[in-house]
């Protein structure tokens, strides 16, 4: 069987940035398993495996449009510290939860992110300095701007 669109896919990946420094990895985990055709994973290595078969290992390189999207200067900004819980003690490079702006439901963000803003939208976001009394904030995806790699075995294939 060859993957296409409704196929359940099972794979194993390694994924790497720019420099070629691997990122992650399911190897020693559980594989994923995506719905192909419906934009589940990135695009790009969507495509690349559109027609393989099971025990398929192949490499993927995509360019920054195919990944996860340019660099988006406007994802940066400042928030004061104040408008952050007080319970934690915050560091450059940590994760964080923001509430966002109202804007229409599922509207798709210049950096890739989904939000559904109906009920109040959450988007995670990454510290990316500490001035004084603000906090600079990063919504970019820490690949974006970067062209990435992955080494790709599909596992299993299962029809609709």
């Amino acid at each position: 069987m060859k993957i296409n669109k409704d196929c359940n896919v099972t794979i194993n990946y390694k994924l790497f940035d720019a420099e070629g420094a691997e990122v992650e990895s399911t190897y020693g985990e559980d594989p994923i398993t995506y719905t192909h055709g419906y934009e589940e994973i990135l695009v790009g290595l969507e495509a690349a495996l559109d027609g393989q078969e099971v025990g398929a290992k192949l490499t993927v390189k995509l360019a920054p449009e195919e990944a996860y999207g340019p660099h988006n200067p406007e994802g940066i900004f400042a928030v004061p510290m104040s408008e952050l819980p007080e319970e934690h003690d915050y560091q450059k490079g940590d994760w964080i939860s923001v509430q966002v702006d109202e804007q229409e439901p599922d509207e798709e963000h210049e950096h890739g992110e989904h939000c559904d803003h109906e009920h109040g939208g959450e988007m995670e976001v990454m510290i990316h300095e500490i001035r004084g009394d603000e906090v600079i904030l990063d919504a970019n995806h820490p690949l974006a701007g970067q062209s990435i790699s992955f080494e790709v075995e599909v596992v299993d294939i299962k029809g609709a």
